[in-house]
């Protein structure tokens, strides 16, 4: 039977299990894992065409070929402005933040342009500092002749992939929507913020709010790409009635570039490209929402928790092995499944790694306790015959080679039958269990091993004891027990007390288990026919 403290530490379990799961989930000690989990899940999904899928106007290798190298005059981008009068919202994702140099006439009509347009959002880059990130807009003349601002800030994951972004952002506080979500806003008919000044404080930073994973997929993109040159030259203004378009740089070694779960080469995909995605998201409200760390980490607490607890009586079958492995499966899918439908992630690595530990302990804990009934009386805890006789011949032959000496204390309760005739059986057992907590209490030396070698019969291998040694520790555990004053009327002391046979030397070539058992079995006869209670050793 267990003791109480190994049963409480048992019922345990399932909150240490939890506690871990918190803390991996609050360090992101497996947040690699879950990148691999939630890239793969996006593998999974397909995405599909849609009639009002974002237009992305692209600079492109072609466009450059035709039109010349990068960047090109603003009054070209002022005639594309002029091309989507009729766009629903323009999403201008090109860096516009130097005046030209030669004359203003360029920003002069772009801006024109821009406000003829009355939808065109223009972007707020963020630029590294160092170990900061700095603000970069538009122009002010551009700035103001714009619907909105719009930054276009991609947080990069520590495996540097982008994943997530945030719908609110800026320097000193979030004052900018993300650049799909200002779009998409000017896109419902959303009336425009006031422009705040770009007046900040040299130690201010760049503050993030209203965090995003972008919904990415396989399968169609979800936009239609148009060349440059195309959508100045040969697109009727038609084309873009009541679409919503974004205008960015595409071609190989121009823009901003960034590697992703679906990149599909190393040159990564361009910003204006994630946007389109992000915008998508927008308009399908499919956008995922990753869990905060808080809620992470408490979700995580209860999942293992929840589990390794409704787990626990498979803990000690043999199908231990297959539930926890199970339930991890489970985990996993629910992950995926709160993904699919609900649009929010969960990263289920520190559940699932935890579960299988906690499997795995539990296994280690079943079969240690299964060894242990193998190996222990199952009424005084004791070892049993069993383990005591394949303890016994590994230490006669350690102690032979070391040439240290081996003692045997063999001691056997003395009238047991007639204890257990006038008490009961019951009263028998409880002696019995007093016998061997005693013993236990009076040999803790490292190396000795007391065991119940069967009925009243009690037997202690003392590694490296001298006989003087081993009588000594006899002698006192004799008298501890004859000290409990443990009532015996069939007894001639009225008391229950034992007799002691100690063997001990060095073991020599020919000396066995079984001699040495006899020699201590000898001395314990002679201790009985002295009256017993009294602690014999045997002869040399």
């Amino acid at each position: 039977m267990p003791s109480p403290i190994k049963h409480r530490s048992y019922q345990l379990l399932p909150l240490l299990a939890g506690l871990l799961g918190l803390l991996l989930a609050l360090t992101g000690a497996v947040q690699r894992l879950d990148y691999w989990f939630y890239d793969a899940a996006l593998s999974r999904h397909t995405l599909h065409k849609s009639a009002d899928d974002p237009i992305l106007i692209e600079v492109d290798n072609r466009s450059l070929a035709e039109m010349g190298s990068w960047p090109w005059p603003r009054e070209l981008h002022a005639r594309l402005i002029d091309q989507l009068q009729y766009a629903k919202a323009v999403g201008l994702d090109i860096a516009l933040a130097e005046s030209t140099l030669a004359s203003n006439q360029p920003d002069q009509s772009l801006a024109a342009a821009i406000r003829r347009n009355g939808k065109v959002v223009s972007p707020v880059f963020p630029e590294s500092a160092g170990d900061t990130l700095t603000e970069t807009r538009p122009i002010p003349l551009l700035a103001a002749a714009s619907n909105r601002l719009g930054h276009t800030d991609f947080e990069r994951d520590n495996d540097g992939v982008i994943r997530r972004t945030y719908l609110m952002a800026g320097l000193g506080s979030a004052d900018f929507p993300g650049f799909a979500k200002a779009v998409y806003e000017v896109a419902q008919g959303l009336p425009a913020p006031a422009l705040k000044l770009p007046f900040h404080g040299s130690d201010e930073s760049w503050v993030r709010d209203d965090e995003v994973l972008v919904p990415f997929g396989n399968g169609a993109e979800p936009f239609e790409r148009m060349s440059y040159i195309d959508a100045l030259s040969n697109a009727e203004r038609e084309t873009f009635r009541n679409r919503i378009v974004l205008i960015g740089v595409t071609a190989a070694g121009l823009g901003d570039m960034h590697t992703t779960p679906i990149s599909a080469n190393s040159a990564g995909m361009p910003g204006v490209v994630i946007n389109a995605y992000l915008l998508r998201g927008l308009q399908d409200n499919s956008l995922i929402r990753p869990l905060n760390l808080l809620r992470q980490g408490l979700l995580t607490l209860l999942l293992i928790v929840a589990l390794d607890y409704l787990l626990t009586p498979w803990s000690r079958q043999r199908t231990v092995l297959l539930a926890y492995p199970a339930a991890t499966l489970l985990v996993a899918g629910a992950s995926m499944l709160l993904l699919n439908l609900g649009h929010i992630w969960f990263a289920p690595a520190s559940s699932m790694l935890v579960l299988v530990l906690a499997g795995l302990t539990r296994f280690i804990i079943r079969q240690a306790s299964l060894q242990t009934l193998a190996t222990t009386d199952g009424l005084t805890q004791l070892a049993n015959r069993r383990h005591f006789d394949e303890v016994f011949i590994p230490a006669i032959e350690r102690q032979r080679n070391a040439q240290q000496p081996l003692a045997f204390v063999l001691l056997d309760i003395d009238h047991f039958k007639l204890y257990n005739d006038q008490y009961g059986h019951y009263a028998g057992d409880m002696v019995l269990k007093r016998v061997a907590h005693v013993l236990r209490e009076s040999f803790q030396r490292k190396g000795e091993l007391p065991a119940r070698l069967g009925g009243e019969e009690f037997g202690v291998l003392m590694p490296g004891a001298t006989m003087q040694d081993a009588v000594d520790a006899a002698e006192t555990f004799r008298q501890r027990l004859e000290d409990l004053d443990l009532p015996h009327d069939g007894s001639p002391l009225h008391k229950v007390t034992c007799s002691i046979g100690v063997a001990a030397r060095i073991p020599q070539q020919d000396d066995t288990a079984q001699r040495i058992y006899e020699e201590a079995d000898g001395a314990l006869y002679i201790a009985k026919r002295s009256g017993r209670n009294v602690v014999s050793p045997a002869s040399s």
